[in-house]
């Protein structure tokens, strides 16, 4: 998602309402079949579907919907978005719009990316009816229209109606400004996902207090290993650095809560942490600087 003038209609997760409960047999054996010529396959797959669910000891047989946990549900899933909504928009929706058109989808979660509004209100209407023929509804709550672009670069919230940011795939999108004054989708943490994740994460150092303070350090240097692999993009360092530094102050009470004596000082610790884990830094540089070669070398541009 690039830095471009344009209406933007952005979507939060499920935004198609209850997507994983709703998905038509009927519709996702028919779109199977456009490239398995295997009946044995296809039959194979229709049972899976009508496997049913066990939960609580409660026997659901399965009527419409891919069976949750299973591990061809989400290829599944994602064959019936890509016949209902991927190629529809790129070989029909998009062709008539007046402007540039774009959509990003994961899984049930996608943005719609239009340069005129005409192009963004008229996909709106058009989505509704499109889902509504393969059995899908739209969630009302979490589906929204706004402007997004660098015309709304100094603009103040009340010459706007609507929300001048959004959330996708983990991240809070909105509207920012590099250091020379342009446009640039700035990204920071989706603040209630941090919350939930640092909730779960104190529980788990605490469960992790019986095996010692070994695992629990371990265990902390993998976990922000592998949220710097995903949140640390440009822009986003300062809620990386809040989340590393909130982090580590959850490890540090646990440690001191394995017994009734205080075992570790601040200082100690912070000795400690240096050593094992890892330290606030941008992984994935999404406006990296380009190059251009001369007669008298390469230069930045």
């Amino acid at each position: 998602m690039n830095g471009r003038n344009g209406w933007w209609k952005p979507t939060s997760q499920s935004e198609i309402r209850g997507f994983f409960e709703h998905v038509s047999h009927a519709h996702l054996l028919r779109f199977l079949e456009h490239r398995i010529a295997d009946p044995n396959l296809l039959r194979i797959i229709q049972r899976f579907l009508k496997a049913g669910i066990m939960e609580d000891g409660v026997f659901t047989a399965g009527v419409e919907e891919t069976p949750q946990g299973g591990l061809v549900s989400p290829v599944l899933s994602n064959i019936y978005l890509h016949y209902v909504l991927d190629l529809w928009f790129e070989e029909h929706f998009a062709r008539r719009c007046a402007g540039e058109a774009y959509l990003i989808r994961y899984a049930d979660d996608y943005v719609a990316c239009f340069e005129h509004e005409a192009d963004a209100r008229a996909f709106l209407e058009a989505m509704t009816e499109r889902l509504a023929q393969f059995d899908l509804d739209v969630e009302p709550s979490k589906t929204a229209l706004l402007a997004f672009g660098s015309t709304m670069l100094g603009r103040k919230r009340v010459e706007y109606e609507g929300p001048r940011t959004f959330s996708f795939l983990g991240f809070t999108h909105y509207v920012g400004r590099s250091r020379r004054g342009r446009f640039v989708v700035g990204r920071k943490n989706h603040g209630q996902r941090l919350r939930k994740k640092l909730t779960a994460l104190n529980a788990r150092l605490r469960a992790l207090r019986t095996q010692g303070g070994n695992a629990m350090v371990a265990f902390l240097a993998r976990h922000l290993r592998g949220h710097m692999q995903y949140y640390g993009v440009s822009g986003n360092s300062r809620w990386v650095a809040s989340c590393i530094h909130v982090a580590t102050g959850l490890l540090f009470k646990w440690l001191n809560r394995r017994s009734q004596k205080r075992s570790l000082t601040w200082a100690q610790f912070d000795a400690y942490l240096r050593r094992w884990l890892p330290t606030a830094q941008i992984v994935h540089d999404l406006y990296p600087v380009p190059w251009c070669k001369t007669q008298t070398g390469s230069r930045m541009v």
